[in-house]
């Protein structure tokens, strides 16, 4: 099925006085309609805007009729167009009307459509089109960011050994438009415009200047990856084709992913949405809890949290609090993020824990959160190479220095036995740490280096899951499966171009899904089927989590991020006949909920300080297991000093 482009002509809106939908829960209406003249091979989708709210309802348009329940009552706004807004068309404006969607009551609104002189889309979930202009370093003022020119991906990067280079090492993280796109904006969706010597720095730094400055570990990629005699035609490459004068392009997305129109007649978005204010300008939603009253708890990296009850739509921002990209929540409903902070809603005070150094402490380098069944919340440390665990009888810090090469990890889960998985950043493996014994063990997923390795997940059976975000030439992702107990790994490609698999997850009957740019897909281990659906608006997708409904709960982060669209939260149904509630819960076999088996006291906020120890618990482990000479490190929490001339191999 293909995206094509379209406009509308006319539209008809009546009620619908004898339902034919299905149940629908109490208090809420319904909405259908006819989709006339669809384009052979279009993906139409239809937005049902609650406007007061800010909540959208899209359903797929197929074999022209579609569906949508359960809707808040209110005014709405209701379009067709196509979905994800992939396709650009010359002088598209699409037509919109106004309707009422009483409670338990129905509404049709039937479209006309009429095709339309449509451009080439482009791949990647950020926005590359103008009319939006960033805040780099406070400076506000900045000009609009112009409209790519899209090309090929071939015209763009000329092949060759500079290529070459740039899809086996700079492609293992960062996607093609990173480069191709010409602008100065925030990253990930732009970078400093550069010319030779630029380019030559950045790529010094990234092979031989230590990954986020930690100065006690390893650069960013194995420097015999680039050897001396490559160095030269690497920069020259980045120079002559992404220089300073250098035209704004994004690659051309010449392959649509394959779709199932059966999965998507059945499917249902619901979107909350968060816009921009004067207190949060530049919104940047990214990872999601589920309280215990079935509220959501959203982090806004640019310094907010949100609550949000999904059944109403009513929304609260605490404005000052968050950052980051982690959030986990206690049994209590009291909220942990990056940091460390521990927060409490109702007070709306937080305390805040630091590793000791410097008048005012450190900050403790916080990727990913998650709690275990005895209360205590174990905590991947990115930049500082690190496990750390807060435990809760204590309320002390304590962590461990990974004794692997180039692990950072990031992603952070825990398997049914108890066991701390986390996703090694740089070095194409997974990590487990097992509390009981105090042993690392390191599990490699593919021999494809460098790649980048977000998240992972174990379903019911210990098995982990996880895709490799970014790899060669970034062409396609992989989902792969690692059983433990014989390091067996097999994988599958996700056949969506430039997909950026960042999460995964299972669901109660141990389907696997997988954030990508543009599509939540679902993995079905029996059958081996992909199963696509692509999300109400472009974007990247940072984190997943599933309902005890087996419903698919995300924020879209580059949508605000890039593309000025604000916060958000979305929600997944794949089979909006089977809605029971909109309260998000985790279900009593989800890893995520083992804070429930917990009956301890809980751990108080009164608004403190805290300082915790900066030295790991396994001091040189690091050094031995990667060949340093004994003491040659000096570990710190953050990994901010070595002994001088000290290998950071």
């Amino acid at each position: 099925m293909n995206f094509k482009s379209l406009v509308f002509a006319a539209i008809a809106v009546s009620t619908w006085a004898a339902s034919a939908l299905a149940d629908h829960l109490p208090g809420y209406g319904d909405l259908s309609g006819k989709v006339t003249n669809q384009v052979p091979g279009l993906l139409t989708a239809v937005y049902a805007t609650q406007t007061e709210k800010n909540v959208t309802f899209m359903v797929f348009a197929v074999n022209g009729t579609y569906r949508a329940v359960n809707l808040i009552p209110g005014a709405y706004e209701v379009t067709v167009k196509p979905a994800l807004g992939q396709v650009f068309t010359d002088g598209f404006a699409p037509q919109t009307k106004k309707v009422t969607v009483a409670a338990d009551g129905t509404m049709t609104v039937d479209f006309n459509l009429k095709p339309q002189k449509y451009a080439p889309d482009y791949v990647g979930g950020m926005s590359y089109t103008g009319g939006w202009a960033d805040e780099i370093d406070g400076i506000t003022d900045l000009p609009e960011s112009p409209d790519a020119v899209v090309e090929p991906y071939n015209k763009i990067f000329p092949a060759g050994r500079g290529r070459d280079l740039l899809e086996n090492i700079c492609m293992g993280c960062h996607t093609p438009n990173l480069y191709a796109y010409n602008y100065d904006r925030r990253y990930s969706s732009g970078r400093p415009i550069k010319d030779k010597d630029g380019w030559a720095i950045t790529v010094d730094r990234m092979f031989k200047g230590v990954a986020f400055s930690n100065q006690a570990k390893a650069s960013y990629f194995d420097e015999k990856l680039l050897p001396p005699a490559d160095y030269d035609i690497l920069v020259d490459y980045l120079a002559t084709n992404f220089g300073l004068e250098a035209t704004p392009r994004a690659v051309q997305l010449e392959k649509e992913p394959e779709l199932d129109d059966a999965a998507l007649a059945k499917a249902q978005y619901v979107e909350y949405r968060f816009p921009n204010t004067k207190d949060l300008p530049k919104r940047g939603t990214h990872t999601l809890g589920f309280d215990p009253d079935g509220n959501i708890i959203v982090m806004d990296r640019n310094g907010g949290i949100v609550w949000l009850d999904p059944r109403t739509g009513n929304s609260k921002d605490y404005v000052g609090r968050g950052g980051g990209e982690s959030l986990v929540l206690d049994r209590d409903g009291t909220v942990w993020y990056g940091g460390v902070r521990h927060f409490d809603l109702k007070q709306n005070i937080d305390d805040k824990y630091f590793f000791e150094g410097g008048p005012k402490g450190r900050p403790i380098p916080v990727s990913t959160q998650i709690f275990d069944k005895n209360g205590d919340m174990w905590m991947s440390l990115l930049s500082g190479g690190g496990l750390a665990k807060w435990n809760r009888k204590t309320d002390n810090i304590e962590w461990w220095d990974v004794p692997h090469l180039r692990s950072r990890p990031y992603g952070l889960t825990l398997d049914h036995n108890g066991k701390v998985w986390f996703a090694e950043y740089h070095n194409s493996s997974l990590g487990r740490f097992d509390p009981a014994t105090g042993e690392f063990a390191q599990f490699e997923v593919t021999k494809e280096a460098p790649t980048n390795i977000r998240r992972l997940a174990a379903d019911s059976k210990n098995m982990m899951w996880t895709a490799t975000w970014g790899s060669r030439g970034y062409q396609n992702g992989s989902l792969f499966k690692l059983n433990p107990g014989t390091r067996e790994v097999k994988s599958w490609k996700i056949d969506i171009p430039y997909a950026n698999p960042y999460d995964t997850a299972p669901d109660s009957k141990d389907n696997i899904w997988v954030a990508t740019d543009n599509y939540i897909v679902k993995f079905d281990p029996k059958t081996e089927k992909f199963t696509r659906f692509p999300v109400t608006v472009r974007t990247d997708i940072p984190r997943l989590s599933i309902t005890e409904q087996d419903a698919i709960w995300f924020a879209m982060r580059n949508a605000g991020h890039s593309g000025g669209y604000g916060g958000t939260v979305v929600a997944l149904y794949p089979d909006k006949d089977a809605i029971k509630t909109y309260a998000g819960r985790y279900s009593d076999q989800s890893v995520h909920s083992m804070i429930r088996q917990y009956k301890g006291p809980m751990t108080k906020v009164t608004g403190v300080t805290k300082m915790m120890s900066a030295n790991p618990k396994n001091p040189g482990a690091y050094a031995k297991a990667v060949g340093l000479p004994e003491g040659a490190i000096e570990n710190t929490a953050n990994g901010l000093t070595s002994n001088s001339g000290a290998s950071r191999e």
